[in-house]
């Protein structure tokens, strides 16, 4: 442990946010499921293997950062699958509670932030190993209207987002919150391409050529389901 107080603050400040996401994310989503009634051995052991690299982990990246992190995070992922594995159909959709489900989705993205190594405060120009030298220009600005752009396709990601909510049955629930989250992610990552490189685009061959191009794959595409489509209409 440092001797310094500040630094052991920031220590423990560090495993905390190592470790309270993914004690709550293992209590709703491995934990619960894993110790409900007629579970076998096997789950348990798992869920219960993963609990203890989820704890030891963080404690080993002080001395050892990459045991730490293949333990806290490499084989806790491991066996929290293997976990959910063994458990079956015991995980089913219809045995999800909404609530649950969303608070472990929010806290395993919180574990994967917490394990992420973050700057230490100040500049890089405060190392003394930096050379100094004068401020480096920026290379181009931002073409104009990239901000309109970009906050057209994130309103349309937060709408896609507030969509999925709209969905009642449990059973479609969750596939159209995977689909929404899909969709935003694109629609941001492509509103801000477009943003950005707007000014500088230029294909690099014409559209006629990628049309060409595709013509096969499309072509089997096709044939396949056509197959599959009589094939069904046969059974």
């Amino acid at each position: 442990m440092p001797a310094d107080p500040k630094e052991r603050a920031r220590a423990l400040s560090t495993r905390s946010n190592m470790l309270l996401p993914g004690l709550l994310a293992w209590v709703g989503t491995v934990g619960a499921p894993a110790f409900e009634r007629g579970v076998g051995v096997g789950p348990r052991v798992a869920a219960c293997a993963a609990l203890v690299a989820m704890v030891v982990g963080p404690f080993l990246t002080e001395a050892r950062p990459w045991v730490g992190r293949a333990v806290g995070i490499h084989a806790t992922v491991v066996l929290c699958l293997v976990t959910w594995l063994s458990l079956g159909a015991n995980i089913g959709v219809q045995h999800l509670e909404p609530v649950r489900a969303a608070i472990g989705a929010v806290a395993w993205v919180l574990f994967a932030f917490g394990w992420g190594a973050t700057r230490a405060p100040g500049t890089p120009e405060d190392d003394p190993r930096a050379i100094p030298g004068a401020p480096l220009p920026a290379r181009s600005r931002l073409p104009t209207a990239a901000a309109p752009i970009f906050a057209v396709g994130l309103i349309g990601a937060a709408l896609t987002l507030f969509a999925a909510w709209r969905v009642s049955r449990p059973s479609h629930a969750l596939l159209s919150h995977a689909a929404a989250a899909v969709a935003a992610i694109a629609l941001v990552t492509s509103a801000a391409k477009i943003a950005v490189d707007r000014q500088d685009y230029k294909p690099l061959t014409p559209p006629t050529a990628r049309i060409g191009a595709a013509v096969r794959p499309l072509s089997v595409l096709a044939i396949a389901l056509i197959v599959r489509f009589a094939w069904m209409l046969v059974e």
